[in-house]
């Protein structure tokens, strides 16, 4: 009896066992699951949305919810002059560190900013608001490079679209949360002027939680794509091709791509293609009342999300290869812009003769002048995800794809710098409209030949196949295949 009593059970000890087996294994599907790309885009998602996605809601009140944009627009362009040529050598240090960390440096440096808005909101300090535009600018140069290396490069070609589509998507609820915050306290402010200053206590609240998210993203050779193979073109630990990178192997790299033939072709696009968006923030400010611009905050987040998904489904159209889902797609792009730019350009006359500001009340003539402010949101937001989209179709091997997203986002900065430089002058708002829509059609020529470089499928080239295919515009001869 006693011997029985002392005997383990055989049938509990297969229960224990089992109960441990079950347990490996939900782990080891949690695991799988942690380093999927999906999982690993919605981290890049909420963590843009706590970062990007606020201070674009900031911005989406008009001069940033201030009753003036020139202080405003003065602090962007710092911003944006630091990340012209910050971005760039952001796409190196991706290489260097991994895109993770690069990442996470990125986010410790957007705070402040918010924070100085509310001190200028309140009680008039503007010193911090250039501080903290400076601190902007170089954490934004990490971050831009290293969440669009990610939302680009994790991807394989049959899901990109869709991949870019859900980072962007999510990043946009920060507009549509902080765009209802806003709403919510300033419903009374019928007339031009600044908002809440507790409008920025509760975004300042949203960004803090993005670093610790950005702590749990993984690095790349860890994670692992739908068809089971790994990640390409992107490797952490200072890397690349087998190799620790050096400063100088980066420098050269960087140089390389910024020379090369189709980024040429790409940079009219990146930096006047989003030229418009100062002007029409200085339309924003100028002609809406205070809880207009707060509506209009929040139907923008509402017209991005819309944006994010239309365009995510073009993108990943199955019975269009690459290249033809890019010529129709930019076609849409050329024909749109161009259309919505002389809408806006009769509307600012309108507004040049009639500059008194319009509320939701005012009829016919709030409903002409929000509604082509709402499909500008919309256009810009999607143009913007097939442009990244466009910068993961080209050929590329380790190490290229964080150079071309930093190389291009400095050209996108470049020109956020220009426009945020021209609407901080008291230049009229007729004036910036024309000068936006003469820049926008310089650059649809050099558009077109840029995306007829497209391939019919993902390309992954060699060492030496790059230098062959990534030759500058001054090395004559044209080559059969795209080039890089």
């Amino acid at each position: 009896m006693g011997h029985e009593t002392s005997s383990p059970s055989p049938s509990l000890s297969f229960d224990r066992g089992g109960e441990r087996s079950v347990g490996w294994k939900r782990i080891h599907r949690w695991q799988e699951a942690y380093r999927t790309v999906f999982f690993q885009i919605v981290m890049v998602g909420f963590v843009s949305l706590t970062q990007p996605g606020i201070w674009t809601a900031i911005n989406n009140l008009g001069a940033a919810g201030q009753a003036k944009p020139y202080l405003i627009n003065a602090a962007n362009a710092l911003t944006y002059g630091i990340m012209s040529f910050g971005c760039a050598l952001a796409g190196g240090v991706c290489n260097k560190i991994g895109v993770k960390w690069t990442l996470v440096i990125g986010v410790a440096f957007y705070t402040p900013y918010a924070s100085s808005l509310y001190c200028n909101n309140r009680f008039g300090n503007e010193w911090y608001v250039l501080l903290g535009a400076a601190l902007c600018g170089i954490g934004a140069s990490m971050f831009w490079a290293s969440e669009g290396a990610i939302a680009v490069g994790y991807p394989s070609e049959r899901e990109r679209g869709r991949m870019v589509a859900t980072w962007m998507g999510i990043r946009n609820l920060g507009p549509l949360i902080g765009g209802a915050i806003s709403l919510s306290l300033n419903t009374k402010g019928t007339k031009a002027g600044k908002v809440s200053y507790s409008t920025f206590l509760a975004l300042i609240g949203i960004q803090c939680l993005g670093f610790p998210v950005a702590l749990l993203l993984s690095s790349p050779e860890k994670v692992v794509r739908g068809d089971g193979s790994k990640v390409p073109n992107i490797k952490n630990g200072g890397k690349v091709d087998g190799r620790r990178t050096t400063i100088k192997d980066e420098l050269k790299g960087i140089w390389e791509t910024i020379k090369s033939r189709r980024m040429i072709l790409l940079m009219p696009i990146f930096i006047c293609g989003m030229w418009g968006v100062t002007y029409q923030s200085n339309y924003l400010a100028k002609y809406f009342t205070v809880r207009a611009r707060a509506l209009a905050s929040l139907l923008t987040a509402v017209a991005n999300l819309l944006a994010n998904i239309s365009i995510g489904l073009a993108m990943d159209l199955k019975w269009l290869n690459q290249a033809q889902r890019a010529k129709v797609i930019w076609t849409f792009f050329a024909i749109a812009v161009t259309g919505l730019w002389i809408w806006q350009t009769i509307t600012e006359v309108h507004f040049h003769r009639n500059p008194t500001p319009v509320d939701w009340n005012d009829g016919a003539r709030f409903g002409n002048a929000f509604a082509v402010y709402l499909l500008w949101k919309f256009v810009y937001e999607a143009q913007q995800g097939f442009l990244y989209w466009l910068v993961g179709t080209m050929p590329h091997r380790e190490g290229t794809i964080t150079r071309s997203m930093g190389v291009l986002r400095s050209f996108e900065s470049i020109g956020s710098t220009f426009a945020y430089v021209v609407g901080a002058t008291h230049w009229v708002n007729l004036n910036q409209c024309i000068l936006s829509f003469s820049l926008w059609l310089t650059c649809l020529v050099p558009a077109t030949l840029a995306v007829r470089t497209v391939p019919d499928h993902e390309v992954r080239l060699g060492e030496e196949e790059e230098e062959e295919e990534g030759g500058s515009l001054s090395d004559g001869g044209e080559s059969d295949k795209p080039k890089f």
